[in-house]
């Protein structure tokens, strides 16, 4: 059987007139299988913060929905073991490397990185940005878990790094977006209505 993946359990703050919808399952395990259907239709556009649910995992691949409000990851930071994927499917990211250079993707285009490569992403100010995140790494575990929230294997904990060698967490202030509270904007859900 598929372990249940994590949800993102940072505080949200709403207001109190606002009406929340339920949480979305977002994956459905297609019989006995092993394969499994994933929507990231309703996730919530946000006024603040960032939101990073996990859509479904195989071996050595996991894939999530990212909302950004606005910002993005602002540290220089680097997987030592995941190679992954950006998918833009709403707003535009600028992608900034160690070496000066830096790529823009637009709305169905994205950016590939290779695990060891220093980076760091700015969301377009204008609207939010709605990120499919794709992640793979040849493990040396088998199976499917246990996983983290963004359903990626545990083993792959504490090896996100950040430029200045420390421990990437999303939590400190110097990642941006990530590190505020996920504040939904009322009635805005993915894709757009």
């Amino acid at each position: 059987m598929r372990k249940e993946m994590r949800k993102d359990t940072r505080k949200q703050e709403t207001p109190m007139n606002m009406e929340i919808k339920p949480p979305v399952a977002r994956n459905h395990p297609v019989g006995e299988t092993g394969a499994s259907k994933f929507t990231m239709r309703g996730l919530p556009l946000l006024s603040e913060g960032a939101s990073f649910d996990a859509l479904a995992n195989a071996e050595n691949l996991w894939l999530s929905a990212k909302v950004y409000s606005s910002g993005g990851e602002n540290a220089l930071h680097i997987h030592t073991l995941e190679d992954h994927a950006f998918v833009i499917l709403k707003g535009k990211a600028t992608f900034h490397f160690a070496d000066g250079t830096q790529q823009e993707a637009i709305q169905f285009e994205g950016v590939m990185i290779p695990k060891g490569i220093a980076y760091r992403f700015e969301a377009d100010p204008g609207e939010n940005l709605v990120l499919l995140r794709v992640g793979a790494a040849q493990r040396t575990t088998t199976g499917l878990g246990p996983l983290v929230k963004s359903a990626s294997p545990l083993e792959l904990k504490d090896t996100t790094i950040d430029y200045d060698g420390s421990v990437k967490d999303g939590r400190d202030p110097k990642t941006g977006t990530p590190s505020k509270p996920i504040i939904p904007i009322p009635g805005a859900f993915f894709p757009d209505a």
